[in-house]
């Protein structure tokens, strides 16, 4: 059974820490690390790719379109990044939480104003679309041409190294306990631990 959502800090905890990304040009290495990620994802999902094709690829469905018109694929690999945000807010409404969209320094958020996930939640919810997408985008992959498969690939890794400030922000949780509330607030979040109150 799922725990109710919480909406208002409890009077045992305290905040300890607050992490912006725009904080000392954090925005800026955060994209230098995002090569970490996509070059990762790249090597395994080429590698897999090369490799199933390899073999036969022997789910592929022949009937599909060897390729695709070049603007069709790069609209195709651009549907990641609204994809991914809207991951991450079914897993805030999963959570209880109604989830906000929007865009802040040019980069598009889900974020779910004054909900405190625990930590727990707070992770599924950040690393769901790297996950989940990446999943997704490599079951697609059995099914199709190697040139559509490649658009496919394409989405993958650039979902990872999208994923970049989820990671981060998941590394910055599990710093904590699971008793540990986490507040999103778009391009920061915030960690509240509990205390003891005495008397």
């Amino acid at each position: 059974m799922r725990s109710a959502p919480i909406h208002v800090l409890p009077a045992d905890y305290r905040e300890v820490r607050q992490l912006r990304l725009n904080q000392r040009g954090r925005l800026f290495w955060l994209n230098i690390l995002s090569l970490v990620p996509m070059v990762i994802s790249g090597i395994l999902v080429y590698g897999l790719l090369i490799l199933y094709h390899a073999a036969g690829a022997p789910l592929v469905i022949p009937s599909l379109p060897e390729t695709m018109n070049q603007w069709t694929g790069i609209a195709l690999v651009l549907l990641i990044l609204p994809l991914h945000e809207l991951m991450h807010g079914l897993f805030i409404t999963r959570f209880g939480h109604k989830a906000r969209y929007g865009v802040k320094l040019m980069v598009l958020f889900a974020t779910a104003d004054g909900a405190f996930f625990r930590r727990n939640e707070f992770i599924q919810i950040a690393l769901a679309p790297l996950v989940i997408l990446s999943a997704v985008g490599l079951f697609l992959m059995l099914f199709l041409p190697v040139g559509l498969a490649q658009w496919v690939a394409l989405a993958v890794i650039l979902n990872a190294a999208g994923a970049i400030g989820d990671i981060w922000m998941t590394l910055a949780a599990l710093r904590y306990d699971s008793s540990a509330l986490v507040q999103d607030e778009a391009d920061s979040m915030r960690i509240f631990i509990r205390v003891a109150i005495y008397p």
